[in-house]
């Protein structure tokens, strides 16, 4: 049974649970850190590119026999020198769906709010995060590299928790956020004047 609070993905189909997991492992075999930005990047974007990006995470992350995963999926093939998909149970949009949820959840994990710099990165490098895992959590390498990086931000945050003021810092919105907000609602406030 998959846990989704550690953003695992399962789907029963036929009688048969199909297991996701983003673990660190998974998302550092689809790439270079450089490369994996951009894949989170491609899978979160429309088209047929993003959808080849969600189907080789969910590939990556799938527990189980690739062959198995061909039913469901779908599957690329040579055919006559020309590539082809061939389509599994899955609707391709569910596959990009799905595959896109896997790669936010193995990269990014649980977004916070006042986290970051709004920068947006340049590489994503796993082994950074199997690192700290290892530093501040005293886990071996292979317990490490089995983590998603929603488990390794909830462990973090439990072995460190945030101050009363750091806590009351989180929950206030930004100069910027607070802006926006005022200007949304002025925005909707002369549309329904205008009616």
């Amino acid at each position: 049974m998959a846990n989704t609070y550690a953003g695992e993905v399962g789907i029963d189909w036929r009688g048969q649970e199909y297991l996701f997991r983003p673990s660190l492992a998974a998302i550092a075999s689809l790439g270079t850190p450089a490369e994996l930005v951009q894949l989170l990047t491609r899978c979160q974007s429309a088209g047929p590119d993003g959808f080849l990006a969600s189907l080789s995470v969910l590939l990556a992350c799938y527990q189980g026999d690739p062959d198995d995963l061909d039913r469901l999926a779908g599957y690329i093939r040579e055919h006559r020198g020309r590539l082809r998909f061939v389509m599994g149970a899955m609707q391709p949009s569910e596959v990009h769906i799905i595959g896109a949820r896997l790669a936010v959840a193995g990269m990014v994990g649980e977004p916070k709010r006042g986290k970051g710099d709004g920068k947006e990165a340049v590489e994503f490098d796993p082994a950074e995060y199997v690192g700290v895992a290892q530093a501040h959590l005293g886990m071996s390498s292979v317990e490490a590299w089995q983590m998603t990086m929603i488990e390794l931000q909830r462990a973090i945050d439990a072995k460190f928790p945030l101050s009363e003021e750091e806590k009351r810092k989180e929950e206030m919105p930004t100069e910027e956020q607070a802006e926006a907000v005022v200007a949304h609602v002025q925005a909707l406030r002369e549309k329904r004047k205008k009616r």
